[in-house]
């Protein structure tokens, strides 16, 4: 339960961590109203678009996450 609020903290200090998720749904509420007929535009909708998309919120989330606990090396490559 401390992770989950921990996270909950982080992605509340920064909002932009939440924009690949909230990306991911919007492309998942595409995919789950079955508008899109094809089946190749849906695999380029499933897996270049929604992967990505969660692929990166976890990524960047992790590294907030873990940026107390990093080496001072690795903590001065990260952007923030």
């Amino acid at each position: 339960m401390q992770a989950l609020t921990e996270l909950w903290h982080t992605l509340g200090d920064h909002p932009w961590l939440g924009m690949p998720f909230l990306y991911a749904l919007l492309f998942a509420m595409l995919l789950w109203t079955g508008r899109i007929r094809h089946p190749a535009a849906i695999n380029v909708v499933a897996i270049g678009l929604i992967l990505p998309c969660i692929n990166l919120g976890v990524i960047a989330t992790g590294i907030m996450l873990s940026t107390g606990r990093l080496q001072v090396a690795m903590g001065e490559l990260m952007p923030f």
